[in-house]
């Protein structure tokens, strides 16, 4: 199962956020510019995570975004789960296929995608972002002016 970028841009953006002290902000550029994102996808990713309550978003000189959220209250499945539109790695209801009534490829890739979700939901934001000195932590460092 393959995420989309969307989603991949969402857990970078999380990941990073949940390295920094509290109350911690970047703007959107710098952002983009560290992980080598585009800032438009990146935009849009941010709104949705204003929109679900995981950041905090202020416009001007002094802002940017922020995490809202407790890196140890929020499951990457979570996360995973609200980003992506779907989960259904075949579409089986408009794909033309003269089999579909039969076939049991639907329920043997719905039972993978919930093991795929229920696997994502054994790990937190906090688990995956701090994995102590030499990892993750020490890549995430950001000059922010």
């Amino acid at each position: 199962m393959q995420i989309t970028l969307f989603t991949d841009y969402s857990l970078r953006t999380l990941i990073f956020l949940a390295e920094k002290p509290t109350g911690f902000k970047i703007s959107l550029g710098q952002l983009a510019e560290f992980f080598n994102m585009n800032l438009h996808h990146l935009q849009k990713v941010s709104q949705k995570l204003v929109q679900l309550g995981y950041l905090d978003s202020v416009r001007g000189k002094q802002g940017g975004i922020s995490l809202l959220i407790d890196p140890h209250a929020l499951t990457i499945g979570e996360v995973v789960r609200n980003m992506e539109p779907s989960l259904e790695p075949v579409d089986c209801d408009n794909n033309g296929c003269p089999i579909t009534t039969s076939c049991q490829l639907r329920s043997l890739f719905y039972d993978a995608a919930q093991a795929f979700l229920t696997k994502l939901d054994q790990k937190t934001l906090a688990q995956v972002a701090y994995k102590g000195p030499g990892n993750v932590s020490d890549l995430l460092t950001l000059d922010v002016v």
